[in-house]
């Protein structure tokens, strides 16, 4: 009996699974968050020389690609109008400050979600938990674009579980599991640019990884985004993004090629 491919179709999963990547993402969760609190509660005000910005956003993301967990091929291949019916948990925020008279921000990102399916061929379950962690420092080269460098922390939880329908000798496994988590060098640039007084374009392109120590082979990220101000300090934010990970650790016979990509709603609240 062979395993060499899956394909995944839609399904759910056990919501009461606690991973190590669960575990990890909700303390680094948790604690942007007890560290953003405490930076609103300060009541930045004119005098304070920063403008903040805080982000909640939804990324309805679909993946195309392939995965291997214990040397076990697996084509993924899930479009995001079908993620709500696998989404179990998710979390994703944006926080940015921008120096006032100065050409100097900084911006932090995390985005972690639980997904779960159901596997066709051989018949069995398929748990993903992923999380995405990305801080950089952004130099403003001109009145709307700006050029970053920092990095982005991923990790990834991968989970098969085979339900055959004969017995099987005990050697040949049931269950596969592949826990990896690695960080990678990011380059990229944004672009601001204000289209009236309500509406403002948005992009953002970058590289990471570049087969440096043991990240990623090569990263590629693009988001195109336009915001409309629909109260003083209140913009909503709509969208696209994509994100190519092409990794491999050939040790623990793991790799991830997949693109993902949907579109993004987001609401962003400015302090200045």
């Amino acid at each position: 009996m062979s395993f060499s491919k899956c394909r995944f179709r839609i399904a759910g999963r056990n919501s009461n699974k606690e991973t190590p990547l669960t575990n990890k993402c909700f303390k680094y969760g948790s604690l942007a968050v007890v560290f953003m609190a405490l930076i609103f509660t300060a009541q930045p005000t004119e005098a304070s020389g920063w403008d903040y910005d805080l982000g909640i956003y939804l990324w309805a993301l679909g993946m195309d690609g392939s995965a291997k967990v214990k040397g076990v091929d697996a084509d993924v291949d899930i479009s995001f109008s079908e993620i709500f019916d696998n989404l179990e948990m998710a979390f994703s925020t944006h926080f940015e400050a921008n120096k006032r008279e100065s050409n100097w921000a900084w911006f932090f990102d995390v985005y972690w979600a639980a997904l779960g399916n159901d596997i066709e061929r051989p018949q069995g379950k398929f748990d993903m938990d992923m999380a995405y962690v990305e801080a950089a420092g952004a130099f403003n080269t001109g009145e709307d674009f700006q050029l970053f460098a920092g990095f982005r922390y991923i990790s990834m939880d991968l989970e098969l579980n085979f339900d055959p329908q004969i017995p099987l000798p005990p050697q040949i496994p049931t269950q596969l599991n592949g826990d990896q988590s690695w960080t990678d060098l990011m380059l990229g640039g944004r672009v601001k640019k204000d289209l009236g007084e309500r509406w403002r374009f948005w992009g953002r392109a970058d590289l990471a990884g570049f087969g440096l120590t043991d990240g990623s082979d090569l990263t590629w990220n693009l988001v195109l985004m336009g915001q409309v101000k629909v109260a003083r300090r209140i913009g909503l934010l709509f969208g696209y993004r994509w994100l190519d990970i092409d990794y491999e650790n050939k040790d623990d016979a793991f790799a991830l090629d997949v693109r993902q990509e949907g579109p993004i709603l987001a609401i962003n609240y400015s302090f200045y």
